[in-house]
């Protein structure tokens, strides 16, 4: 066959807009369009179902790392011996390198003075370090760069920060032992003793992970990260140290979540963003230095194991994103210090994505794609006008003594509440799917409380609020865990399925994950039975609480009547699953509540509680 007889896509009518939409409204059945196939992010960037030529925002290409990134793993349990045998391990199996936070006020970490002993046997010239210091910076700077000093590492081959950040650690806090000036100036200084000598030792951290698990959105986290390491930037040109040397100095680090478009758009955007900050600086080649941590908002306490499967989508999304470290916590992070599986478990993630998944083989492989080059500009505009906002409010700092940044974060995160309360955003294992049956996590061990230290002169403000996506499902969960221990119940609830399977299971199984989602018990009739035997088995199961499953046709003939039956026989609550047509009706007819999708699960599932409370 020759080259003139191969035609192939102009043997096809070429594809348009219009013509695909016609195909998808088809598809939909009626459904709208915009609900189905379009949504929007927390920062009104709309999603669209597609993204051409025609419509994409493509902008520049950010610096991004090239190759592998760095697997870097958390330490912070008190018991220096066991953490260091931990950290080892930990870097024969493949991580390059550690991340160890400092006991410092009310947090746990290793103490200072166990330093030596903790990062014994771990080359600091083949792994780098990650300090998270908090309030004890200055110490914890001098005893790691006396650690090193006193090895004779080459200067060069030592890699890692510091972790100066005295405004995050404000931010986190509500105080600081010294004014927060002081201690970013103090910083400064240290900034400059270390450029002299550890040329690939950054001083300073600017963390937007602290924002993100306070409800931040994703430009609402990168405009504060911005924010911060201008205040560094600025605080080391005060202190004599050039922008060229000052913009290698600073370290920034971002949180991944289980969103991976939202994660790597938020990765590509920081990069852009702070690619524009030093160019206005007249700062050339000082590429970014950015890491990528879990994030600790998405993490359950329930079904932990889901938790495995958030972080390989953020190690995706962080990874394919290009940031150059990327710090997976273990799926157990949140029930104390994390188990030798738990730990290899969030190593291999990253080993398998790398090394068998090969994504760090292509460089910025989001580069050209409609949808995230789209959705990276429009987030990077997003970014840079609230970091601008910020910085009219005379920066990062002065927002936070005022409270304006906190008010924000207040309203972003009650934004997204009340969209988990609806289940609008579903929490796999929580409120969608629980397992009441679940066998809690035993080989974890407690990390011992700390006593916070308050003395000192310094700063006080009001801290930022920290969350985590499923708390309110899991506080609930907790009061039926008590429950169960001191009764040998939980709270109950009766599925009443009228009819033949086909009429109530789809009801059945929404009213049995939306009570069980918050520690209710369901417990299920059989189909097809008579309103007095309906009764009968309700009286048998222990319950207080009664919802009607079935289709609408038959709560129309009988769920009236049924419900007055289950009343005569004690029902303290009766609810209907669904919301049919003439719904008031039902209401007045010994029907308390509908339950459908859209409704305020949290709301209804805490009254539930109290009327079982009330009827004990």
């Amino acid at each position: 066959m020759s080259n003139a007889e191969l035609k192939f896509a102009s043997d096809f009518v070429p594809a348009t807009d219009e013509a695909w939409r016609k195909l998808v409204d088809k598809a939909l059945g009626g459904k709208p369009f915009e609900k189905v196939m379009q949504s929007q992010t927390y920062d009104g960037i709309q999603i669209e179902a597609l993204y051409t030529k025609a419509t994409a925002a493509v902008g520049p290409r950010p610096n991004v790392r090239e190759g592998d990134w760095g697997l870097t793993v958390p330490h912070w349990n008190p018991d220096a011996r066991a953490t260091n045998k931990a950290m080892l391990e930990d870097l024969e199996g493949g991580a390059t390198g550690i991340a160890l936070r400092l006991q410092a006020g009310a947090f746990p970490g290793v103490s200072l003075l166990d330093i030596d002993e903790v990062l014994e046997g771990v080359h600091l010239d083949m792994a780098s370090l990650t300090l998270v210091p908090g309030e004890e910076y200055e110490a914890g700077a001098e005893a790691v760069l006396a650690l090193l000093d006193n090895r004779n590492y080459i200067a060069k081959d030592v890699t890692g920060t510091l972790g100066i950040d005295p405004i995050s650690t404000l931010a986190q806090t509500g105080r600081l032992k010294e004014p927060v000036e002081h201690a970013v100036a103090s910083g400064a200084q240290i900034a400059a003793a270390v450029s002299g000598k550890y040329s690939n030792l950054t001083s300073f951290m600017a963390d937007g992970g602290l924002y993100h698990m306070s409800g931040a959105t994703e430009a609402q986290e990168l405009g504060l990260l911005l924010a911060t390491g201008v205040a560094y930037l600025r605080a080391m040109e005060n202190a004599g140290v050039g922008l060229d040397v000052a913009a290698r100095q600073i370290s920034f680090s971002l949180s991944a979540d289980a969103d991976i478009l939202l994660t790597i758009a938020k990765f590509r955007a920081a990069r852009l963003l702070w690619q524009q900050v030093l160019e206005v600086s007249g700062v050339t080649g000082a590429p970014m230095k950015l890491s990528g941590v879990s994030s600790l908002r998405m993490v359950s306490v329930k079904d932990p194991w889901v938790n495995i499967l958030r972080c390989t989508a953020a190690c995706f999304g962080a990874g394919v994103g290009g940031a150059d470290n990327v710090c997976l916590l273990p799926y157990d992070t949140m029930l104390g210090v994390s188990s030798d599986f738990a730990r290899r478990m969030a190593r291999n993630v990253q080993i398998i994505l790398q090394e068998e998944s090969g994504l760090s083989k292509v460089t910025d492989p989001a580069a050209g794609a409609y949808s995230f080059e789209s959705i990276t500009s429009e987030l990077l505009d997003n970014a840079w006008k609230y970091f601008i906002n910020v910085e009219g409010q005379g920066g990062i700092i002065s927002s936070l003594k005022t409270g304006g940044l906190q008010k924000d974060l207040r309203t972003s995160w009650a934004e997204r509440q009340a969209n988990i309360a609806k289940r609008k955003d579903p929490i796999t294992g929580v409120s969608e799917f629980p397992l009441l049956a679940e066998k809690a996590i035993t080989n974890v061990g407690a990390i011992p409380p700390m006593v916070a230290d308050i003395a000192g002169s310094g700063d006080t403000i009001e801290p930022i609020e920290f969350h985590r996506l499923s708390e309110d499902f899991e506080t609930l969960r907790a009061y039926s865990d008590a429950c169960l221990e001191k009764n040998g119940t939980r709270p109950r609830v009766f599925l009443v399925n009228i009819g033949s399977a086909a009429d109530y299971t789809a009801r059945s199984t929404f009213a049995k994950n939306f009570f069980e989602s918050g520690g209710i018990e369901a417990i299920a009739s059989e189909g097809a039975l008579k309103p007095a035997r309906y009764a009968e088995a309700f009286a048998a199961s222990g319950s207080a609480l009664a919802v009607l499953c079935s289709c609408d046709a038959l709560y129309e003939e009988m769920a009236v009547e049924v419900a007055s039956a289950l009343k005569n026989a004690g029902a303290a609550r009766v609810y209907l699953a669904g919301r049919p047509a003439e719904s008031d009706s039902y209401l007045s007819a010994s029907i308390d509540e509908f339950v459908y999708a859209g409704c305020d699960v949290l709301q209804s599932l805490a009254y539930a509680h109290s009327v079982v409370g009330a009827s004990r």
